[in-house]
């Protein structure tokens, strides 16, 4: 078989580990309220309280008064409490993730782990595709999937058209390029190509940005965005079926054995453009009979382990009749 079930012990330690994680998530999204730093500010001989944030923004709370100066003192012991229990939280998953390496859970690249973290702590929406993908469906499968499957130095990054504004202004003057090498300084650009989309760190593992194709004569509205000199993604038209897909997010465990939180595609999108890339006759051999692997083992974890997945008419809609009527009836593991 192309993948193990979990032990019992191995399950054990992955849901305490997941169940952990979600808690700092959920903790996380509280940083609003703690958000940036007050202090007080003196004009024209009286005292103000201000609340500063990140980029040089101020505003204004009154001057100084027995109501400001509760309204600083409750939002320093907030910050303070926050920044306490992030702490703790932190620290036991760092002593859950010995036992995540123990069991063998600890799969993702550490590499393309930093990355990911970097594009998530920036909010810049992304959705990872191909060989990674299964890291997520094995995780929501409880399975581990026998490495031959997954064995990859690379990972696909893919960045949705319509979204560009968005990811522009998550980016907040910085670019993609340096958001990756805050991950790994090591990450440089292959080659001096106005419209690079590819760069490795010294390792060799490299990071590819795709997104949807357009008419190459004219300019996406994402490419218009961005800053000149930045990554420009490499368009794939067939990802406009992947991309029109619901989302599927699972979460995995680094090399370390700490938690990341994956957003991929739906495996059963997955199964059908991994089957109709498998079938185009300029696919290299190699990269074809892989494709259609990946496509039979992911339909398999649909039908045997991921069966809480009904079917779903937004997959239906996705993707062409034709591309699912093939699929089907060569592949028995799936009806899709």
């Amino acid at each position: 078989m192309a993948y193990q079930q979990f032990q019992p012990e191995q399950s054990r330690v992955a849901v305490n580990a997941i169940q952990l994680f979600e808690a700092l998530e959920h903790h996380r999204a509280q940083a609003r309220q703690v958000k940036g730093s007050m202090h007080w500010k003196r004009i024209q001989g009286r005292e103000y309280l201000y609340h500063a944030y990140t980029g040089g923004k101020n505003h204004s709370l009154g001057p100084r008064s027995a109501e400001t100066e509760a309204i600083r003192k409750a939002f320093d012991a907030r910050k303070a409490e926050y920044r306490l229990r992030e702490q703790s939280l932190k620290e036991q998953l760092q002593v859950h993730s010995a036992y995540i390496r123990a069991n063998r859970l600890n799969r993702f690249p550490i590499a393309g782990a930093r990355a990911i973290r970097a594009l998530q702590r920036k909010a810049v929406p992304f959705r990872m595709i191909g060989t990674n993908a299964l890291y997520a469906y094995e995780a929501r499968s409880g399975v581990l999937i026998e490495p031959e499957h997954l064995a990859t130095a690379d990972i696909d990054v893919l960045m949705v058209t319509r979204q560009g504004l968005r990811i522009v202004t998550a980016l907040e003057g910085e670019t993609l390029l340096s958001v990756i090498q805050s991950s790994d300084r090591s990450f440089q650009p292959l080659t001096d190509t106005p419209f690079e989309f590819r760069a490795a760190n010294a390792k060799g593992y490299m990071i590819d940005l795709i997104t949807q194709a357009v008419d190459p004569m004219t300019v996406s509205d994402f490419e218009r965005h961005l800053e000149r000199g930045d990554w420009k993604p490499v368009g794939i038209d067939s990802l406009k079926w992947a991309i029109a897909s619901p989302r599927f997010e699972a979460t995995v465990f680094d090399e370390r054995g700490m938690p990341l939180r994956l957003s991929t595609v739906d495996p059963r999108a997955f199964v059908l453009h991994k089957w109709h890339v498998s079938q185009q006759p300029d696919r290299e051999p190699v990269k074809r009979y892989r494709d259609e692997a990946q496509a039979r083992l992911v339909a398999t974890l649909l039908r045997d382990e991921l069966r809480e997945l009904s079917t779903t008419r937004a997959v239906e809609r996705a993707f062409p009749h034709l591309v699912r009527q093939r699929a089907s009836s060569q592949i028995d593991e799936f009806d899709v």
